[in-house]
């Protein structure tokens, strides 16, 4: 995936050719069809902002890409993180004051050209949606709200109406995952039967939208959850309505488990328990009580590995007991980190994830390989213009920083995936393999690698590093090599981009590429303490992303990606203390941002440094039952659909039962 202007615009067409959507339903209420026409020729260039609008009209998901802006744009993407992270964290009268000083700084309420100007309304939306937000929280009136969500969702929706036919009001259109939730806060607010009507429409739009999963799990779940509210008003009351519900708040729980996403997942499995008791009311008694025997830590159920070892199938008794004893152990996760169970707020559709800035990245990584501005200069710009790049006091044009990139051992392209490809097939390919490496089918991984190799170019060093990297750990999975030989052969794979000798110098400051940081993450997966490599590299990261901790948002998914890893060490090597701060660290920023990816395997981590703090006899910091903790570690990781860790967390369980 690339953003360069060309690039970009390529990419752009190609995405609504694909879902045959014309130039004028993707750029409504943006730009201008003349604007959108220049922006795919690669004539006009656009920010992130306009971008990735334009982008999740098409159902694509901007955090899945590494972005790297200007130091203007940079600044406005810091603020708008910074309130989102304080909305989080509930403080609402700061996120109030910086969005204030934002409104200032962006020039929000003076009248200019917006037909030029076209961030101008999408900044004004996130204000206006972030406000809405903030008053809701502090108690709101329902006709102050409604207003609210009204004026925000016209700056970019056009034909706003709730009078008219639902299927013409979604007709001939394509909106993005943050306009459709304005629509869902603004009929929240309308009559109740309006308000029903014009939900399921969306929720048949959004079926029929073809987003990609994660964009799908961020708004489905909630327009379902909405729904049912509405629904309660006027009560649920008929058969064919409860089971209606029924099918509809099933299928969000299992879109959030295929995106092993949380959001609104507490109040769709309180939900979903309420509609089976509308419907077995006396059977759901007698489950009760299971559940309460379930739940002592020291009782093991030869039926509990039946109940959640199978993801697939279930009774309606064990739908009823899967579905309590989920909440039950979400509850009692949510209370261990001190965060909110409810979805109080949809700050989550506006994080963004791994954006840097452009300035900052040339000073850095030309500091890094220790090149003086006359030699990166060179044949590209003048010495002065590096300086003034560097002190951001100037922007430069796009191919130059093209140009600059490359010599730094960087794509050329502002905003990218793993693959540097404008090609869409490219990347279904990519999330398809993703898939399949973790179910490790061996035999679909390799004849993927084969594909994607076949239509992307090879002859950009990121590509072939990519490439190269996941086909080693294919192989090294496969026992094909060994861990010393692969270490050794990663290492060669990060020099297509970077001296391996650089990425793990100490005491300086670095960026690197998320594929650079993956090479460094397998190394050290291998844990082979014969290997000198493994403590270079964990010393490496941990103290990269021990300094990026204050910044978690804009790093989350990597930061538990590597930080695990780390933890996972540190717990090896005897450190369990500092084990147990990190994975505790990642455990509460995961939950708060409604991530399950790796709650189970950070609660496992704790619990086996409680182990080995007892085989050693030393003091415990926590009192949590080994087998109460394995069995929410099974259910957690059913939750998520991951196999692998279920069974092993099973296998736990079934020796104890022996």
């Amino acid at each position: 995936m690339v953003y360069d202007s060309y690039e970009f615009g390529k990419y752009l067409t190609e995405l609504r050719r694909k879902y045959n959507v014309s130039m004028n339903v993707v750029c409504d209420g943006i730009c201008d069809q003349s604007v959108m026409s220049r922006i795919e020729n690669g004539e006009r260039e656009v920010s992130k902002l306009v971008q990735d609008r334009l982008l999740g009209r098409l159902g694509v998901a901007p955090e899945n890409f590494e972005n790297m802006v200007y130091a203007d744009e940079y600044g406005y993407w810091k603020t708008r993180q910074e309130i989102i992270s304080l909305i989080q964290h509930e403080k609402m009268d700061e996120a109030d004051k910086l969005l204030e000083e934002m409104a200032v700084q962006e020039k929000l309420f003076e009248s200019g050209d917006t037909a030029e100007n076209i961030d101008i309304n999408l900044k004004l939306q996130f204000y206006m949606a972030m406000k809405a937000q903030i008053r809701c929280y502090n108690g709101a009136g329902d006709a102050e709200l409604k207003k609210m969500y009204a004026d925000a969702s016209r700056l970019t929706i056009s034909r706003m109406k709730d009078r008219g036919s639902v299927k013409e009001f979604f007709s001939n259109r394509r909106l993005a995952v943050d306009e459709i939730n304005l629509l869902l806060e603004y009929w929240r607010y309308v009559s109740p039967e309006i308000g029903k009507r014009f939900i399921r429409g969306a929720i048949e739009y959004i079926d029929k939208a073809r987003y990609e999963l994660l964009t799908w799990a961020k708004i489905y779940p909630k327009a379902i959850y909405y729904l049912c509210l509405l629904e309660r008003k006027t009560g649920i009351q008929s058969e064919r309505k409860i089971n209606e519900l029924m099918h509809l708040v099933t299928q969000a729980i299992e879109c959030l488990r295929n995106a092993i996403r949380a959001f609104y997942l507490c109040e769709l499995l309180d939900i979903k328990i309420e509609l089976f008791r509308l419907i077995n009311k006396e059977k759901t008694l007698y489950w009760d009580t299971l559940i309460k025997d379930m739940e002592h830590d020291t009782l093991v159920d030869e039926n509990y590995d039946t109940l959640f070892g199978n993801t697939d199938e279930y009774s309606t008794e064990a739908q009823y007991i899967w579905c309590r004893y989920t909440r039950n152990v979400l509850k009692e996760i949510y209370q261990r980190c001190g965060v909110r169970e409810e979805t109080f707020e949809y700050s989550y559709i506006y994080v963004d994830r791994e954006v840097y800035c452009i300035e900052d990245i040339i000073r850095i990584r030309r500091n890094m390989l220790n090149i003086s501005m006359y030699s990166l200069c060179d044949g590209i710009c003048s010495e002065r213009t590096i300086s003034r790049i560097e002190r951001k006091l100037t922007r430069p044009q796009s191919s130059i920083i093209h140009k600059l990139f490359e010599r730094l051992g960087l794509s050329g392209e502002l905003s990218q995936s793993e693959l540097v490809s404008s090609n869409v097939e490219a990347q279904v390919l990519l999330q398809k393999f993703r898939i399949n490496f973790n179910y490790k089918n061996s035999r679909d991984v390799d004849s993927m690698i084969n594909e994607i190799e076949n239509i992307v170019s090879l002859d950009v060093p990121q590509n072939r590093q990519m490439l190269r990297r996941v086909r080693l750990c294919f192989l090294r999975e496969e026992k094909v090599i060994d861990d010393e030989d692969f270490v050794s052969q990663i290492k060669g794979v990060m020099e297509c981009t970077l001296p391996y000798k650089v990425a793990i110098t100490k005491d300086i400051e670095k960026y690197l590429t998320i594929e650079e940081l993956s090479c460094l993450h397998n190394i050290l997966v291998t844990k082979c303490s014969g290997i000198p490599e493994v403590q270079e590299c964990y010393e490496a990261l941990l103290g990269m992303y021990e300094a990026r901790e204050k910044d978690i948002n804009n790093c989350l998914s990597m930061y538990e990606f590597i930080m695990r890893q780390i933890a996972s060490y540190m717990g090896d090597c005897g450190n369990y203390d500092k084990s147990d701060e990190k994975e505790f660290f990642i455990l509460q920023n995961s939950i708060r941002n409604r991530r399950l990816t790796v709650l189970y395997s950070s609660m496992y981590s704790m619990l086996w440094n409680d182990q080995q703090r007892a085989k050693n006899k030393m003091a415990m910091h926590r009192n949590i039952a080994y087998c109460g903790e394995i069995k929410r570690c099974i259910v957690l990781s059913c939750l998520g659909k991951n196999i692998g860790k279920n069974k092993f967390f099973s296998n736990i369980l079934k020796r104890i039962l022996q």
